[in-house]
């Protein structure tokens, strides 16, 4: 059955189809916000599908030319009318629109006026000069499209985003478990260890007598494409997703030891397998073995345990100092999703989102949830529709209001406010001061270089108002490289003006990255965990940004959206102290 993630991506490339051939900007504009909305969307449309098709009709932005499309997509594994617009075009066309800042009115113009039709021969124009020309265009236009086919170039992968990977792996095992004879089936590999993607997915079985049988209903799944190798006991497939997919089934008694083996990484189970040597033990898939006897191996922690260690969660398991934790009994009890007590970035149909505030808070209160901010676009995204200072002041009222009857979850009152390109912000100090929170973001001029760029977003974290800074390093995954920038002087900023720093959990995004949330950890800087939800489904995404914080040993304090209250409240109280960074 189709993922989200792929009817989402018929409905977006459709889109760019239709804007290339000048369809009216409402249909264009209907295909995007589906597809944004089904990207976000915990509920699998399959399987809404195969229950009652109808129920399609409940979620927002889906009407009924894309109600039926959804079904054909579910029912069949295509779409009739996106594969007649897919054959009316150049198939090159669309993979230009990969290409940072080259949108589908660009990708138009140069198939028109120089039949460009590939990445390649867009470079080869740019080389030559050919674009300058153009209306619109010249010879900035230029370098910047030929870094941006640079960048493209290095953002290509056979990698999946671990979401996209996890639903791909979810459906799996749903058709696994169909049949009898399983006792435990577990995902191990990159995809457990919660690596940002996936390039293959391992899963372990233990069963009854069944091994072959089981190995068989593996490989005849409907999503295989090619079988790579069948045995008693092993078989790989590539997926239809072009995914790889290995199926080992195992002996009870070693479950442990193969999930602790299989499970990775390379360099951490090389150090463990130093460590089993010099005790004079060999550890194996199989478990782990003193003189020719096996003394461990039917669980992680018997394993880890018979050779000195506490048992060690899989997000961390890449030798980088967790294994002498664990020899001292020092390893960091990490961030869970359990001890989140809100979400600080999210958004309303005061600007982009789906939906209103009562609604946004109603789904947040459902999960538990003791706080949210609401932090809608200021003026200067446009395409947002970016709340003024009047309209901003409306929304303050609106919060007022609905505190005083709603006692049951707290709105802070916020603002997603543009750093602009000289590092001041899209809405003075006086109406930041009537708010409780505020969270500064780029979302213009990606291209500045690394000196400016940094200088830029230092100035803004020294505003007294500001408190985070959504999606520092801009990167969208697959589609758009970080900004040029110095992020030890972001984190040093951040450290000495009390700023946090986000990790966006939009699987899109995942921004910061592991890497520099263990940096900005290791500074001592805050760090806060936001969905950046525009409904609310959206809010079901806080897990893909758990698992960036986990992976970069982070715990309860460390994360802001993790304390009470109280706490927050008194770390929000306007202005901070601003320090003065000395950049270059």
């Amino acid at each position: 059955m189709p993922t989200n993630n792929e009817i989402a991506k018929i409905l977006s490339e459709t889109a760019d189809i239709l804007e290339i051939q000048g369809a009216i900007v409402f249909r264009v504009r209907a295909y995007r916000n589906a597809a944004r909305v089904i990207e976000n969307m915990t509920d699998k449309l399959s399987d809404i599908v195969a229950r009652n098709p109808d129920e399609l009709n409940s979620i927002r932005t889906i009407g009924k030319t894309l109600h039926d499309k959804i079904i054909e997509f579910c029912e069949t594994g295509k779409v009739e009318e996106f594969d007649k617009l897919k054959e009316s075009l150049p198939p090159g066309l669309l993979e230009m629109l990969k290409i940072q800042s080259f949108g589908p009115k660009r990708v138009k113009l140069v198939y028109n006026k120089l039949g460009i039709d590939s990445v390649n021969k867009l470079e080869e124009a740019a080389s030559e000069g050919k674009i300058r020309v153009l209306p619109g265009m010249g010879e900035k236009s230029e370098t910047k499209i030929l870094k941006s086919i640079r960048d493209f170039r290095t953002l290509q992968t056979d990698r999946k985003p671990w979401a996209e990977a996890e639903e791909i792996l979810q459906n799996y095992l749903g058709y696994i478990t169909k049949i009898d004879g399983i006792h435990h089936i577990q995902p191990a590999g990159s995809f457990r260890r919660c690596r940002e993607s996936v390039g293959d997915l391992d899963i372990l079985v233990t069963c009854n007598e069944n091994a072959g049988g089981i190995i068989q209903h593996f490989a005849e799944y409907p999503e295989v494409l090619e079988i790579l190798a069948q045995g008693e006991t092993k078989s790989s497939v590539v997926l239809k997703s072009k995914i790889q997919v290995d199926l080992r089934v195992v002996k009870p008694e070693s479950f442990g030891a193969a999930m602790q083996y299989f499970t990775g990484s390379k360099e951490h189970n090389v150090a463990l397998r130093a460590l089993a040597k010099d005790k004079n033990m060999k550890l194996s898939e199989y478990g782990v073995f003193q003189n020719d006897e096996s003394i461990a191996g039917k669980s992680e922690e018997e394993v880890y345990n018979a050779i000195g260690l506490d048992w060690i969660p899989p997000e961390i398991r890449e030798n980088r100092g967790e294994i002498e934790k664990a020899k001292n009994h020092t390893l960091p009890n990490l961030i869970s999703l359990d001890k989140i007590k809100g979400d600080l970035h999210c958004h309303t149909t005061h600007t982009d989102g789906s939906a209103s505030l009562p609604e946004m808070a109603a789904a947040a209160k459902k999960l538990g949830y003791e706080y949210i901010a609401i932090t809608d676009h200021s003026k200067a995204v446009t395409i947002a529709h970016g709340l003024s200072a009047e309209r901003l002041l409306d929304e303050i009222m609106e919060i007022d209001k609905f505190r005083g009857q709603n006692p049951g979850i707290y709105i802070f009152k916020g603002i997603e406010v543009d750093i602009m390109a000289d590092g001041s912000l899209d809405l003075d100090d006086e109406i930041l001061s009537k708010l409780d929170f505020a969270i500064a973001a780029i979302h213009s001029r990606f291209g500045m270089n690394s000196d400016e760029m940094t200088e830029r977003i230092v100035r803004a974290i020294q505003n007294p108002y500001v408190r985070c800074v959504a999606h520092p390093t801009g990167r969208l995954i697959g589609e758009r490289i970080p900004y040029e920038m110095d992020i030890s002087k972001i984190i040093s900023a951040a450290k000495e003006n009390d700023v946090a720093l986000e990790i966006n959990s939009s699987p899109h995004r995942l921004d910061m990255n592991e890497s520099f949330t263990f940096q900005a950890r290791e500074a001592g800087v805050p760090i806060c965990i936001n969905t950046d939800s525009h409904s609310p489904d959206g809010f079901l995404n806080m897990r893909y940004g758990i698992n960036i914080a986990r992976r970069a040993w982070c715990t309860e304090d460390n994360i802001v959206n993790s304390w009470s209250l109280g706490k927050l409240k008194s770390w929000f109280k306007p202005p901070k102290e601003v320090v003065q960074c000395e950049l270059f």
